[in-house]
């Protein structure tokens, strides 16, 4: 009975972990788009908008659901501070769950 147990526990971990897993990958991946597109755009003199809307397209073609909207881009005396917040819906059997994420990442202009 235990050894039954046992493995009904594992694959229902196997399950949610399958199902929640990728979430958090593409967080991971969307982290790595922030880190190197602040290094990029603190050199351009592009607008806060079309660095939000590039880096939502960025986003979309790593399966990350972000609209420019939930990127917020802030210029500061030399410092260039991308923030993404966005939400995964995760459906679950019984227990739909909603992920929320916060992923920042922050540059400084050495010229300056």
């Amino acid at each position: 009975m235990k050894s039954i147990f046992g493995l009904l526990l594992l694959l229902v971990g196997s399950f949610l972990l399958f199902k929640i897993i990728p979430a958090y990958w593409d967080d991971y991946k969307l982290s790595g788009i922030l880190e190197e597109q602040a290094v990029v755009y603190t050199y351009t003199g592009k607008s806060e908008q079309e660095i939000a809307t590039a880096i939502a397209d960025k986003a979309r073609m790593a399966d990350v659901p972000l609209s420019p909207e939930q990127v917020k881009v802030e210029r500061t005396s030399g410092t260039l501070a991308i923030t993404a917040e966005y939400t995964v819906h995760v459906d679950l059997p019984g227990y739909p769950l909603d992920l929320n994420f916060r992923t920042t990442s922050r540059n400084k202009n050495v010229m300056k």
